[in-house]
């Protein structure tokens, strides 16, 4: 009896842990719920809360231009994560496949400088390091440095953002262009879910002849990124206790 007593009890620890291991964060940096799964892929949707009037053309994304109405969704289907992230986003009248950085340069989510530009997008990297390295580069991008035509003021600060009814702890950023020689300055504000890295809120407008402005809110990730990393979390919480009962009631045998 106490040897299958002792079996069970080492087939439970092996079970927790290849569960936490399972659960684990991408060796790339990006919250494991957007992998791509058997099961299907993780859509992510704004609501878009205002736009231009005027259609802007896609540059470095895709082909033609979009339009898009007030109160609209805005769906992007993550189909691969790797050292960016792939898509299919649809937006207006448009869908279009692309990754997140040449989204972000057609979208203006980004401050786009010749020498450092920042181009966080839809989602970033998570964790400690990956952050502080978003914070960097923005600062960069946006520093009153000789030949930098996006110099201007860069400001990020963490903040509770309610967006959709649900509330985020979020890196924000704020940036503020000096006037240009033509046109309105940019105006961009960037708030990123610090549990899942994905854009919660965004405003971004500037003026180059015609004026653009896109306002967007998040509304829902599905699969639920929060059932998840609940789930996740749990798995690990599980594991360490199993490790810890595991172990005691060995030594005492």
């Amino acid at each position: 009896m106490k040897a299958m007593q002792r079996r069970a009890l080492i087939v439970a620890l092996i079970a927790a842990c290849f569960l936490s291991a399972s659960v684990a964060a991408t060796p790339t940096g990006y919250n494991p719920v957007l992998v791509p799964k058997s099961s299907g892929n993780t859509k992510i949707t704004w609501t878009v809360l205002n736009s231009s009037n005027d259609a802007f053309a896609l540059y470095w994304s895709g082909t033609g231009a979009w339009l898009a109405e007030n109160g609209s969704e805005m769906i992007f289907e993550i189909t691969g994560v790797e050292e960016d992230v792939e898509g299919t986003l649809t937006l207006g009248n448009k869908t279009w496949s692309s990754n997140d950085t040449e989204i972000a340069m057609d979208l203006t989510l980004s401050v786009w400088s010749l020498s450092n530009p920042w181009l966080p997008g839809f989602i970033v990297k998570i964790g400690e390091s990956n952050l502080d390295q978003l914070n960097s580069t923005a600062l960069a991008a946006a520093a009153r440095v000789s030949g930098n035509y996006m110099n201007g003021t860069m400001t990020s600060s963490y903040e509770q953002v309610v967006a959709g009814g649900m509330e985020y702890d979020c890196i924000v950023f704020d940036y503020v262009q000096d006037p240009p020689l033509f046109g309105e300055p940019q105006l961009t504000s960037l708030s990123y879910d610090v549990e899942t890295g994905v854009l919660v809120r965004a405003k971004t407008s500037y003026s180059f002849g015609t004026p653009y402005i896109l306002i967007l809110e998040l509304s829902s990730i599905s699969p639920s990124a929060d059932f998840e990393f609940w789930l996740a979390a749990l798995a690990l919480t599980v594991g360490g206790i199993l490790a810890v009962v595991i172990v005691a009631v060995l030594r005492r045998k």
